[in-house]
């Protein structure tokens, strides 16, 4: 199993927001075959995660492993006077929240480096039916700008296994993007996802 290696220290923490990534692709693109792309390139993402991790049938390719709260959330009354949106109108909101460690190994101890960054969602239920989902991860900022260089990465790091002629795909990678080293720096367990 790929993520067991020491190797692929880094693709853990590289692989948390992807799928939130993947979602936001092309908000700003052209109807029509910008939908198409959209989905080749999730497709393409989620491959290449379970490139990295294996396919565990019935778990996720990433966050495989999370535990599900339920309860409700009540804004301050002060979040009123900052949006008209029902979620902050002070009544009482039931919300679904998901916590999870990163990487698609669903069996990986929470403890683990390779469960970094850790992740929450949060979905509220909207009077009517509506819902409103908020998705974030402990990393300070996301390693890369785009859908197609995290699939990119993703593969570099499926092709960098531990004894990997030198420099490795994923290091090569990283000498072209230098924003992933140094998202990648400060990334640990945080004490608490209010922070």
């Amino acid at each position: 199993m790929a993520a067991t290696r020491q190797g692929h220290i880094l693709a853990a923490p590289i692989l948390v927001a992807g799928l939130g990534l993947v979602a936001a692709l092309g908000t700003a693109a052209a109807p029509g075959t910008a939908a198409a792309q959209e989905a080749a390139l999730a497709t393409q993402i989620v491959d290449a995660m379970n490139k990295v991790y294996g396919v565990h049938p019935g778990f996720r390719a990433n966050h495989a492993k999370g535990v599900v709260a339920e309860g409700f959330f009540k804004a301050a009354p002060e979040a009123a006077r900052l949006s008209k949106a029902v979620l902050f109108n002070g009544t009482s909101i039931p919300v679904t929240v998901r916590f999870s460690d990163s990487t698609g190994v669903p069996n990986l101890p929470d403890g683990s480096p390779l469960a970094n960054p850790h992740g929450m969602a949060i979905k509220f239920h909207l009077p009517g039916g509506d819902e409103t989902n908020i998705v974030i991860n402990a990393l300070k900022f996301f390693p890369v700008s785009s859908g197609e260089d995290f699939r990119d990465m993703l593969l570099a790091v499926a092709a960098s296994p531990p004894e990997a002629a030198k420099p490795t795909k994923l290091e090569q990678f990283a000498a072209s993007h230098p924003n992933m080293p140094r998202a990648l720096a400060r990334v640990a367990t945080p004490d608490s996802f209010a922070d």
